[in-house]
């Protein structure tokens, strides 16, 4: 008894290192992180759609408000229904790797396409064609993550999701990358 009274400051100085090293990431993601975190989603994907075409061009390094962050962007849509409108379809980025999905949010803008009687037929607005996804790079867990599209319907509750794995998101414990 007399030894762990002497080296009870020890002990306890090791157990706060421990506890440090293996919950402080976690705790400082949530804290600090303000941009660039998952959505609070359901962890499963909606049923799948070819309705949805999208292209992930290119994932950036990007800074907002003194915070590193990864900036992936395209441009996606889904084609409507026959005599409905893609009108009220909200987009995500869903990224998908053995049973983690993240859902992320997206701010939609004005995208050139360059040929746009594709776009025009398929009944597309311009101005929601473009895509970026702001990702804090230590909110996921190191994986190979497929890139999904995801639109979802507030006033409906329909939701459907795309994914074409010509693009994946590589996370490391220290780099995030587009392969």
């Amino acid at each position: 008894m007399k030894p762990i009274k002497k080296y009870l400051p020890h002990i306890l100085l090791w157990c706060a290192v421990i506890g440090y090293f293996v919950f402080a990431p976690d705790l400082v993601t949530l804290a600090f992180t303000k941009s660039g975190k998952p959505l609070q989603a359901e962890n499963n994907l909606p049923s799948p759609s070819k309705r949805i075409s999208f292209v992930v061009e290119d994932l950036d390094s990007y800074i907002e408000k003194g915070q590193s962050l990864y900036n992936l962007y395209g441009w996606g849509y889904i084609a409507p229904d026959a005599g409905n409108t893609a009108q009220g379809f909200v987009p995500e980025i869903a990224l998908v790797a053995d049973g983690n999905i993240y859902f992320f949010a997206v701010k939609t803008g004005y995208r050139n396409p360059g040929s746009q009687s594709m776009f025009a037929d398929a009944g597309v607005n311009l101005d929601t064609l473009g895509f970026n996804a702001l990702i804090a790079e230590d909110s996921i867990k190191p994986g190979k993550y497929r890139i999904a599209m995801v639109f979802k319907n507030p006033s409906t509750g329909e939701a459907y999701y795309w994914d074409k794995p010509a693009h994946y998101l590589i996370k490391t414990p220290n780099t995030l990358t587009l392969k």
